[in-house]
């Protein structure tokens, strides 16, 4: 692997980890029509850290604030959920991650089989734009985070697990939920985010299991395609912000249909 490639993979890793366009959708036609070999597992590890990174730095307040409240609780003892709202997005959090985990547990070969069938993450990719267009006139209720509930937390959690189908994208199911259940524009962005985290690191905990030693040759490549999925992803989840605050989201409605339609399209011809 050249520094090269791990750079491309590194940029290609932020912009579409965020962008509501389908990371694995767009891996799985990639590798289907154009020949495009996947990431070796290590790389693959070392872009998801990469993105991780990306999300820790741009939610650090929240994520301090919620550390700060559970080292409250083991130092003093004393429960204080009602009153604190970051120990309940702590608890929403875990709720939302609740239906990833077992969908992912009980159906994972199955999932996996979906990706070897390019017609259908096509479809995913056209219902994932029809997705994004219906929050085109929605009427936001503007509830905070601090307003956030148990529906909104399995809610945004249901969708996130959904998203493990390869076309279905992660940020644009779960930030529409987020905008479907009432919240603000800026609370489905936080809280689609924040539960990415447990998300990504289950994700990348189980692929650990499967690394053996690095090369020292791979060293350099590993780290620079690690440094570019961060940069990148600190772009894009900067922009996606400004993109949902200015009603926007439902711009990549067109992208997704325009790539759903012409792969389908690839997949008869062929």
């Amino acid at each position: 692997m050249s520094w090269f490639e791990a750079l491309l993979l590194g940029i290609l890793q932020g912009l579409t980890e965020f962008l509501p366009v389908s990371s694995s959708g767009h891996l799985v036609l990639a590798e289907n029509f154009l020949k495009v070999n996947p990431p070796g597992i290590t790389l693959e590890i070392c872009l998801h850290l990469g993105t991780l990174l990306a999300i820790i730095a741009i939610f650090r307040r929240e994520i301090g604030k919620i550390l700060r409240s559970l080292i409250h609780i083991f130092k003093t003892g004393k429960h204080r959920r009602r009153e604190d709202p970051y120990l309940r997005l702590f608890g929403f959090l875990l709720l939302g991650t609740i239906p990833i985990a077992l969908m992912g547990g009980l159906f994972r070969e199955e999932i996996g089989r979906l990706f070897e069938c390019p017609r259908i993450v096509s479809l995913m990719l056209i219902i994932t734009g029809m997705i994004l267009w219906a929050t085109k006139r929605l009427k936001v209720e503007k509830r905070e985070l601090n307003k956030l509930n148990i529906r909104d937390a399995l809610g945004v959690g249901l969708a996130q697990a959904i998203a493990l189908i390869p076309g279905i994208s992660r940020s644009g199911m779960t930030i529409s939920c987020g905008l479907f259940r009432g919240l603000s524009k800026d609370s489905a962005y936080r809280f689609s985010f924040l539960l990415a985290i447990p998300a990504i690191i289950g994700a990348a905990g189980l692929e650990f299991r499967s690394l053996s030693t690095i090369p020292k040759e791979n060293i350099q490549p590993l780290a620079i395609g690690t440094i570019t999925a961060f940069l990148s992803g600190l772009l894009v989840l900067k922009v996606l912000l400004s993109i949902i605050k200015k009603g926007k989201f439902s711009f990549f409605a067109y992208y997704l249909w325009v790539i759903g339609l012409l792969s389908l399209g690839v997949s008869y011809i062929r």
